[in-house]
């Protein structure tokens, strides 16, 4: 059957979106257990639908918009009200992609193999998040407090909506958008052949470890084509998602010139939540230190340069919703990106030099300043909360 509609808020039910084919037992289960009292049907849309991805009538979900279009040269500056709700609803969005996301691994450990079905419920749900959600919103709630979680589950879960935010920034269409979050959400699936602690760690991995971490591409290809129901582009993004262009990475048989785009996609991806973790025993960095660090990888050769320089444009290099102080000493929150000086961004001023609050937001762009004094960034601040935590 067809869901047309449900009888409570989207956020308060299993489900990202309110309109979806049935198409598993699981989905039946899903309404079940929750608190949802009645659904609508449209019998027009049942029994006869059974193309994959879903059509595009049907990407929509109650109290979001729509949009597969990429952002506007220059956005229009909002409030630090209207960016808040933003940031809240991002938050509360991802927290029940987790839950997907931990359904599909939880089975994965338990079973060996991956099924279609739930992965391909979980990608589709991923996939219109990013298409309904700010860009900025979702990337700084992908970001957030990674240095506190390097958990498997939520490192495939922000490797798969930052490859699919860039996906779309391409002009993938939705087929090709779908295989290439699949690979993204399935690109560390071999890692569950290898011992546990080689999941996640802090520490930097040698000998026995290390060549044994190296075979996890090789494990994970081998796993994925198992299920031919997967793509084959799903497949080289596991094999190939630790290819450096500079030839450095791993498998050391596969040719870095020979790897698709997808897979330089899920790279750059996997790479900046690395970063942000401090995987294999670096330290975590910030966000805006992250895509520093990418940048200059993708200078040396290492990451696609273009495509780097793609994910940069989207989030910029001081990303919505940081916090910086300026050379004035005064502080704010970065509002919007201005693409064509991405160091010079539109802050909402908060404090002043003296650190007092200012009774209303200033809004300076430091792109367009014509009298003094000329502001410029001095550097990022974090939160109360994120300092004490990275002190910690």
């Amino acid at each position: 059957m067809y869901v047309a509609g449900i009888d409570c808020s989207w956020f308060r039910t299993p489900f990202l979106r309110h309109r979806f084919l049935v198409q598993t037992v699981e989905q039946i289960e899903r309404l079940r257990r929750s608190d949802i009292h009645a659904v609508d049907i449209d019998p027009s849309k049942g029994l006869d639908v059974t193309s994959f991805p879903i059509a595009e009538e049907t990407l929509h979900t109650i109290g979001l918009h729509t949009s597969t279009q990429v952002a506007p040269a220059q956005d229009a500056p909002r409030s630090i009200e209207t960016l808040s709700q933003e940031l809240t609803t991002a938050r509360e969005t991802r927290d029940k992609l987790i839950q997907s996301v931990k359904t599909v691994f939880d089975e994965i450990s338990k079973t060996g193999a991956a099924r279609p079905g739930p992965v391909n419920e979980a990608v589709q749900e991923i996939t219109i998040v990013t298409r309904t959600l700010s860009t900025h919103a979702t990337f700084i709630a992908m970001s957030q407090g990674r240095h506190l979680d390097a958990s498997f589950n939520n490192h495939s879960l922000a490797v798969c909506t930052l490859a699919t935010i860039i996906g779309q920034a391409l002009g993938y269409d939705l087929m090709k958008l779908h295989e290439l979050a699949t690979g993204a959400l399935l690109h560390d699936i071999g890692l569950f052949q290898l011992p546990r602690h080689l999941f996640r760690t802090s520490t930097p991995l040698s000998g026995e470890d290390l060549a044994a971490f190296h075979h996890h591409p090789r494990l994970g290809a081998i796993a994925i084509e198992a299920h031919r129901d997967f793509p084959q582009t799903v497949r080289q993004i596991a094999a190939e998602h630790h290819v450096t262009l500079d030839g450095q990475g791993y498998p050391v048989e596969t040719s870095a010139g020979s790897t698709a785009e997808a897979s330089r996609i899920v790279m750059i991806a996997d790479r900046y939540d690395e970063l942000l973790t401090g995987f294999g025993g670096l330290r975590p960095l910030p966000s805006h230190a992250a895509i520093q660090q990418l940048f200059q990888e993708g200078e040396f050769g290492r990451l696609d340069l273009h495509l780097v320089s793609l994910f940069i444009k989207l989030v910029g290099i001081y990303p919505v919703y940081s916090f910086v102080k300026l050379n004035t000493k005064e502080r704010g929150m970065i509002t919007t990106i201005n693409p064509a000086t991405l160091h010079q961004p539109i802050v909402a001023l908060t404090y002043d030099e003296t650190d007092r609050p200012y009774r209303n937001p200033l809004t300076i762009d430091l792109s367009n300043q014509n009298q003094p004094p000329l502001r410029s960034i001095e550097r990022v601040v974090t939160s109360e909360s994120e300092e004490a935590s990275r002190a910690a």
